[in-house]
């Protein structure tokens, strides 16, 4: 499969970019950190491009250039995401809920946006759409991130109705806790993000009769 995943940089988004083309997939990796990209490319078989999903322009040129990079795109896996700290909501600022809509909502909506126009017209495709169980629950000092991330949730449930009818397989997943640098300690109770993203992987292995919906998973630790 032709599969583009973002934030693929670090965590969840490195080792599923990894993983998929550890698996035999032609992958087009992107982040804003350059660095890490030639990182990736160096340990396996993928193509990258360094782009900043906080800036629209740059999101939809890069579905095109993905697009160009593979000759065509069967997988989008939206898994960009920002928290930019912890804080009451009489805390939070300006630029980070201008920034946080713009990575975590937006971006991902213009993709899919960009990646649908594609698969309406090819009658096949599969749109993987990151979220978090923090989309499932109400943290105190997560006000902004839950707020992107269940609006992000939304617009992927009306996405999987829209694109449905034409063949295209759209999953909202929910992961719990993942021990990545995401996080200001780490947490080796917590999932691996190697172990996610093999659960990522495995979604496109399922039966073509069967559409995985939702997804919420969790380390053993978390009970809810």
């Amino acid at each position: 499969m032709k599969i583009l995943v973002t934030g693929a940089t670090s965590g969840i988004g490195y080792q599923t970019a990894k993983y998929l083309a550890q698996q035999g997939h032609q992958v087009v990796a992107t982040g804003r950190n350059q660095e890490k990209l030639d990182e990736l490319a160096a340990e396996v078989e993928c193509r990258t491009i360094t782009a900043d999903l906080s800036d629209p322009t740059e999101a939809v040129e890069l579905f095109a250039q993905a697009l160009n990079l593979l000759n065509g795109i069967d997988v989008l896996i939206n898994n960009a995401g920002l928290n930019t700290r912890k804080c009451g909501i009489d805390e939070f600022t300006l630029e980070e809920f201008d920034l946080q809509y713009a990575v975590n909502l937006r971006a991902p909506a213009l993709l899919s946006r960009e990646a649908l126009k594609l698969m309406k017209a090819q009658q096949s495709g599969y749109i993987i759409n990151i979220a978090s169980t923090v989309a499932k629950r109400s943290n105190e000092s997560m006000s902004v991130y839950t707020a992107m991330k269940q609006g992000f949730a939304g617009f992927s449930s009306i996405l999987m109705k829209e694109a449905q009818p034409y063949g295209i397989k759209v999953s909202t997943l929910y992961p719990g806790g993942t021990d990545t640098n995401f996080r200001e300690a780490e947490r080796p109770q917590y999932m691996s993000a190697q172990s996610v993203a093999k659960t990522i992987a495995h979604i496109l292995e399922l039966p073509a009769d069967v559409v995985m919906h939702e997804m919420t998973f969790r380390p053993p630790v978390e009970l809810e």
